[in-house]
């Protein structure tokens, strides 16, 4: 019995329109970088894709990565009010099924609380969902699990094992994987294709998380 889903924002719930790798593309301009570090380093986002940003960043540029982290943060702000911010079509009213049903639901992501509560207020889901868990809350972010352990532990669940967890990424895909989440749920809205979900944990891959009440509540068995 599945007590809370646990979804991704950027590819899942809300539409990335190319948001993301923008906001990575003007962040590694801003650096200077030579034209063999920036490819290389533009590869590596694309491999990283839905792990968190400041991982990411440590990763390439070591001592950088706090200046080069919030230049992502401050570019991504910039793009997402240039371009406005959208929900995946049917998420809000898919969530909303769910908590009918009696199903907890949290939302997760690798930017920070302030970029995340800012794709919230423009989405107007403030008083959607309660739960809402960014790696600095939580210690790690993906594809480490401690995001979804902070979620089922403020969602007062009785067993990680009556978790869903809801991703476009492998990375979202791995830390469902360990973390001991019952189900990972993959969607094609995002990043990943459906082979390079189910290799990193996946059970079952949908559309989009519009069809998420079907996977979760009415079709148990699947």
């Amino acid at each position: 019995m599945i007590e809370l889903v646990c979804c991704d924002m950027a590819g899942t719930t809300l539409r990335d329109d190319g948001l993301v790798l923008e906001a990575f593309q003007r962040t590694l301009a801003s650096l200077d970088l030579d034209e063999r570090a920036a490819h290389r380093a533009g590869a590596y986002v694309v491999e990283t894709m839905g792990q968190s940003k400041i991982d990411v960043f440590r990763a390439l540029f070591a001592d950088r990565a706090e200046h080069a982290n919030q230049l992502f943060e401050d570019h991504f702000v910039d793009a997402a009010r240039d371009f406005g911010v959208r929900e995946i079509t049917g998420a809000r009213d898919t969530l909303e099924a769910l908590q009918r049903a009696g199903v907890g639901v949290a939302l997760t992501t690798g930017f920070s609380p302030a970029t995340r509560e800012l794709l919230i207020e423009q989405l107007g889901w403030r008083d959607l969902v309660d739960v809402r868990v960014s790696p600095a809350d939580a210690g790690r972010g993906r594809p480490a699990p401690d995001m979804l352990w902070v979620c089922a532990l403020r969602a007062r669940v009785t067993a990680m094992s009556n978790v869903a967890v809801v991703g476009d990424t492998a990375a979202d895909m791995t830390a469902g994987v360990r973390a001991g989440a019952g189900r990972r749920i993959g969607v094609r809205t995002g990043t990943d294709d459906d082979a390079r979900l189910r290799e990193h944990g996946a059970d079952l891959v949908i559309d989009s998380v519009s069809q998420l009440f079907g996977a979760i509540v009415t079709d148990r068995s699947l």
